[in-house]
């Protein structure tokens, strides 16, 4: 059974929203990332919850999915992840641009070196 998932900026919001609510804050955006698509999805991000994550070996294990099938839905989260990043790149960073080159940021802000 093969299963599509595309990321949207829902799903990224819903991540980052579970890492900021993390209560261990030694562990990396990596491990709270790994534990996302690797483990057990306790968040119903993109399975029921408790099951087993998107991209987790089990499923491979348990004959789920195909070694080809999860490397395919590796390569799929990268693009997405990438994609994502450009966005935030792009659009996110562009609009604290227009804030910061405004001539009255320091007068309102006041965070002229940060």
């Amino acid at each position: 059974m093969k299963k599509t998932i595309r990321l949207t900026e829902s799903n990224f919001i819903k991540i980052v929203k579970r890492i900021i609510k993390e209560s261990d804050e030694d562990l990396s955006m990596k491990e709270k990332l790994d534990d996302i698509f690797f483990g057990h999805d306790s968040s119903n991000i993109f399975t029921p919850s408790g099951e087993l994550g998107y991209l987790s070996q089990e499923r491979r294990l348990r004959k789920k999915i195909t070694p080809k099938g999860r490397k395919k839905r590796i390569q799929h989260v990268i693009d997405e992840l990438e994609s994502y990043i450009e966005y935030l790149k792009n659009e996110k960073l562009g609009e604290e641009d227009t804030w910061i080159n405004n001539p009255e940021y320091g007068n309102i802000w006041g965070d002229q070196d940060n």
